[in-house]
């Protein structure tokens, strides 16, 4: 797995312009989100501007995938630096070729993903329901809300009992815990689905069975990137909250989201390349 990551932190040393895209993508997403949430747009400009930001999230995804998975498969270390910027603009040029070839697949895969997704969540919270109940603190968030003062904030939150905390953390944690591998999982199997040419129902069965196979290093993987994403928090502390500290942290959530992106994508094809003649077989 250190091999994995270092790897990982080396393709996107090599191909930085990756991050590019992405910042594009959030920037418009974020304003067409603005608008989205304003009050004054009627309901049938809402429903068209919705359904614009998923077809465009699902558009960018697959050209940026696609560009990263053969970043990844392009990579050497034994690349001299004219060969590095050369397969990384070769790479960046092919982000609408991306967008042709998985769009469509892609659409299938968030689909199926997205129900499994809700399926696994909804079973979850029955599941927390039946174990720990609901915490009367939940009931104190409209309170919260409605709190004039930080004084007045502290002492709704002194006023809830400790156990009531107790079984709220146990649902963040459970609820963070299960979305996280989600999450990892539903990139894993994007990842497939760029590296394999196959149907969406046989990618997803693949994703699985890899899962399985390879648990320990998912594990790892979940665990690195949970510390990442905590350094973050705490560099959002020092950075402020003023506009250059914002910046700064758009960019860093970048460079993270896309280096987390890489890692899967790179530890699936590590995984698999060495059956050169079919890798699914390796993984199915």
């Amino acid at each position: 797995m250190l091999n994995i990551l270092k790897t990982s932190n080396n393709i996107l040393k090599n191909n930085l312009i990756l991050i590019q895209p992405l910042l594009l993508f959030l920037l418009i997403f974020m304003t067409a989100l603005s608008y989205l949430a304003g009050k004054n747009m009627f309901f049938i400009p809402k429903i068209v501007l919705g359904v614009s930001i998923i077809l465009l999230f699902i558009a960018f995804s697959s050209g940026w995938f696609y560009i990263i998975k053969n970043s990844t498969e392009d990579y050497s270390e034994n690349d001299s630096k004219d060969e590095i910027a050369l397969k990384s603009i070769k790479n960046f040029k092919k982000f609408f070729e991306g967008v042709g070839k998985g769009f469509f697949k892609s659409c299938g895969a968030y689909i199926l993903s997205a129900i499994i997704y809700f399926a696994v969540m909804y079973c979850v919270i029955k599941l927390c329901l039946h174990f720990f109940g609901i915490p009367d603190f939940i009931y104190e968030f409209q309170k919260m809300t409605k709190a004039a003062s930080q004084a007045e904030l502290l002492n709704i939150i002194d006023s809830v009992s400790v156990s009531d905390k107790l079984i709220f953390s146990v649902w963040v944690v459970v609820i963070n815990i299960i979305s996280s591998v989600l999450n990892f999982f539903v990139l894993l199997y994007l990842a497939v689905i760029n590296f394999e040419k196959e149907n969406i129902f046989k990618a997803l069965g693949h994703t699985i069975l890899f899962g399985f196979k390879n648990i320990f290093g998912a594990v790892f993987i979940l665990l690195f990137t949970f510390i990442l994403y905590l350094i973050l928090n705490i560099l959002s502390l020092l950075f402020g909250t003023g506009v250059f500290g914002l910046f700064v942290m758009i960019v860093l959530f970048c460079w993270y989201l896309t280096f987390y992106v890489i890692l899967v994508f790179c530890f699936y094809n590590e995984r698999t390349k060495d059956n050169s003649n079919n890798r699914t077989e390796f993984v199915g």
